[in-house]
């Protein structure tokens, strides 16, 4: 499987550069970071074909990446599926755990569930990969450690501003909406047009009483799109992510759109 963007430094540092990786249902990427300069040298994105077997895609991509085996300082996946719960502390159950996701999203394939606690918000993710993927994870890295992508966004510094900041993947995207310096929401929602993605906010703002609110975009979307174009008839308060300013980046990183990737690169402050 070919990369849709490569960008690979000429020179890596293996026992200073941390590798984070992150695994969606549509993609694999992983960029290069140097955690004694705190820059980042590379980047590579894969698409996974659709109705595919993700597990054994990854297998291949790991097979055909010779840099992925090689002795990072740190090995950290961020995974994005969309069968998880965030749960308050006190509400949190470790027992109920099987039960809870099963009554939620069904127990139609074997499953590996794993547990992330936010612990300065107080927050426990509770979610599920299928079996194969995990397994296909943990034979490549081992010593990797693992977290689902809501419980890093959680960890992030919330504004007092009230907003809703989108992650846009291939036919998904992941809203996270802040009110009161308060997280609020953490949802992945499908959509296959800008009317789907209008009809998703329009109906957070309902549910949270939200108004003018501006929406930050990252993720997979061109700034000059029809689909912004469409969103923004609604909310024309719209913002691109930039780069996170604790990190230095190489100039071929820095000719991508910043927004395309930055939610990317944030994992590194969290993880």
């Amino acid at each position: 499987m070919k990369p849709a963007i490569e960008i690979i430094p000429e020179a890596i540092f293996f026992q200073q550069t941390n590798l984070i990786c992150e695994i969606s249902t549509s993609s694999f990427s992983y960029v290069f970071e140097n955690d004694v300069d705190k820059k980042f040298y590379g980047l590579s994105v894969f698409y996974f074909t659709k109705d595919a077997d993700i597990s054994e895609q990854l297998k291949n991509i790991f097979h055909e990446q010779p840099l992925l085996s090689k002795n990072y300082k740190k090995v950290f996946i961020s995974f994005t599926g969309e069968e998880c719960v965030l749960l308050p502390e006190e509400l949190y159950v470790s027992g109920e755990n099987t039960l809870l996701l099963n009554d939620l999203y069904g127990d139609i394939y074997d499953n590996s569930i794993a547990t992330d606690l936010i612990a300065d918000k107080k927050i426990y993710n509770v979610y599920r990969m299928p079996v194969n993927l995990h397994r296909a994870i943990v034979d490549q890295f081992p010593f990797a450690a693992i977290n689902h992508h809501y419980s890093l966004l959680a960890k992030q510094n919330f504004t007092p501003e009230e907003l809703i900041r989108l992650i846009f993947y291939k036919d998904t995207f992941i809203a996270v909406v802040i009110k009161n310096n308060e997280l609020q929401l953490i949802h992945t929602y499908p959509y296959r047009s800008g009317t789907d993605i209008v009809y998703h906010l329009l109906h957070i703002c309902h549910q949270f009483d939200l108004d003018n609110m501006p929406l930050y975009i990252g993720g997979r979307v061109e700034a000059n799109s029809e689909l912004l174009s469409e969103i923004s008839n609604y909310f024309p308060n719209i913002r691109f992510d930039s780069l996170p300013a604790e990190y230095e980046f190489v100039k071929e990183l820095k000719d991508l759109p910043s927004h395309n990737f930055s939610y990317l690169y944030s994992l590194a402050v969290c993880v």
